[in-house]
């Protein structure tokens, strides 16, 4: 394959197969509306299929960009409140290692307002997005969807000789929580589709016309949220586990990075599985005396699954300790792969453990460059959060990828040729795991989700008839 064509290839497969993608989500909604239309017009016809192309089309593009556009327009807002100069920030953190909200009100202080105030305002901001797209995607296209419909059979029953129609009857109308809350909506694409799904399912099911097409809209619209948000994921993990034994894999374009760097390391020699697994993962190492490190306070959740809190240590105190002068050059590189803490160096234990253990992944220009492609750069922006927890499960993906890479050389030598075929396997896996994941998502959410509501309409009712326009109570008593 062209080396041009292929890293294009693998960039756009890595898009759709990274956790909190927003790319796959969109490719899902072409064959949603298709499908969804198809179903509905075998069912109830031209207006069925017309209120379903609409409802879903208009709600895909409000359901995947409202939230964020409005945030983007509230940054203005907020802007210009605080008078900060059109800077933006985070309000994510991981309490000691990544604090942006803390680096923006200590470098840029707005005037007159304090921590709990710029908080409350950011929140609001938020809050106001979810609630103007919740009201638009909710309560204002299924209203124009439905008048669209009544004035469409209005002007067919006109033409047809002034038939009577039967109109559709409409209803009525702390700081860490609140930075928690919004940096979830804000830089989480799950937050901010999870935030809309609320209007979606609960809006049209209150416009709804009928209760059988109430019930139809919580069957569609409530079964949908799993197939959307995480069933890919889950199908994707399953065959990673089937395959290799692991749910995670290691994604495509970091394997090239990866793979690139251990090229230009081998060079054009060949070394022993065991030579080389050294080399590039290192041998375990214990700290020196003498490191005190700040520990972060786990949540809840954190100590009930036992999981290592996150430790940091400062620069400044690991050049009062070590004064080996190529330990201290890596830890002054490995503590810019995050921003200042308050304008303040800093390493997590992991980072400065990786210092000590001298193997070709833990170089922090190597983790710099994977990162900045992992994260655009991201990861070292002092007012943006990038966890923590994301980034070194991704050199442990890292990690494990080496691993697979070693037991697959069968003579037991790693040859620029083994790492070739490393590579295409694991870009071949990721597409055939990407596809299964996507391919399932996609039949559920474009067929079999319209299928059972409209079995589960035409079981109650002893009509397959589209709800929406049916009316019940007249056949009920025709029949009779």
């Amino acid at each position: 394959m062209n080396p041009i064509v292929s890293g294009k290839f693998t960039t756009a497969l890595t898009k759709m197969t990274k956790a909190d993608a927003l790319a796959p989500i969109v490719a899902l909604e072409g064959t949603v509306v298709a499908g969804r239309t198809y179903q509905a017009y075998k069912r109830g016809k031209w207006d069925e299929a017309r209120e379903r192309f609409i409802e879903e089309t208009m709600g895909s593009i409000v359901w995947l960009c409202g939230v964020g556009a409005m945030n983007k327009l509230g940054d203005k807002v907020v802007a210009k409140i605080l008078k900060s100069g059109g800077k933006n920030f985070d309000v994510g953190t991981d309490k000691i290692l990544r604090t942006p909200f803390e680096n923006f009100m200590t470098k840029v202080a707005p005037k007159g307002f304090n921590s709990k105030q710029v908080a409350l305002i950011k929140g609001a901001k938020v809050l106001t997005s979810i609630i103007i797209t919740n009201l638009f995607i909710g309560f204002v296209v299924p209203k124009v969807n439905q008048a669209l419909t009544r004035h469409v059979i209005h002007n067919r029953n006109n033409a047809a000789e002034n038939k009577s129609s039967q109109n559709p009857s409409f209803k009525g109308g702390g700081i860490s929580a609140i930075n928690a809350f919004t940096n979830a909506i804000e830089n989480t694409n799950t937050g901010k589709l999870l935030s809309s799904d609320v209007g979606i399912a609960g809006g049209r099911m209150y416009n709804a016309r009928t209760k059988e097409e109430r019930r139809e809209v919580a069957i569609r619209d409530i079964g949908s949220i799993y197939f959307y948000m995480w069933a890919q994921g889950h199908v994707i993990n399953l065959m990673n586990l089937v395959e290799s034994g692991k749910a995670s894999r290691l994604n495509p374009s970091t394997a090239q990075l990866l793979t690139g760097h251990l090229a230009e390391f081998l060079q054009d020699r060949e070394m022993s599985v065991e030579e080389f697994r050294k080399a590039v993962l290192g041998q375990n190492v214990t700290l020196p005396a003498g490191f005190e490190f700040e520990t972060a306070k786990q949540s809840g959740w954190d100590k009930f699954l036992k999981k290592q809190p996150l430790e940091v240590i400062k620069l400044s105190e690991v050049e009062k300790t070590e004064k080996n002068p190529e330990i201290l050059s890596r830890a002054r590189e490995m503590a810019k792969l995050q921003p200042e803490r308050v304008g303040e160096a800093v390493l997590t234990k992991q980072q400065l453990i990786d210092v000590y253990n001298k193997a070709e992944i833990n170089k922090p220009e190597l983790l710099d460059k994977i990162f900045t492609e992992f994260t655009g750069g991201a990861h070292k922006e002092e007012y943006r959060y990038i966890s923590n927890k994301k980034l070194y499960k991704l050199k442990s993906e890292m990690e494990q990828y080496v691993d697979t890479l070693c037991k697959s050389a069968k003579d037991g030598k790693i040859t620029k040729e083994v790492l070739s075929k490393a590579q295409k396997k694991n870009l071949g896996l990721s597409c055939l795991n990407f596809i299964t994941g996507f391919g399932f998502a996609a039949a559920m959410l474009s067929t079999y989700i319209p299928k059972i509501q409209y079995y589960v309409t035409k079981k109650t009712t002893g009509v397959d008839a589209f709800p929406g326009t049916y009316n019940y109570k007249e056949h009920k008593v025709m029949d009779a």
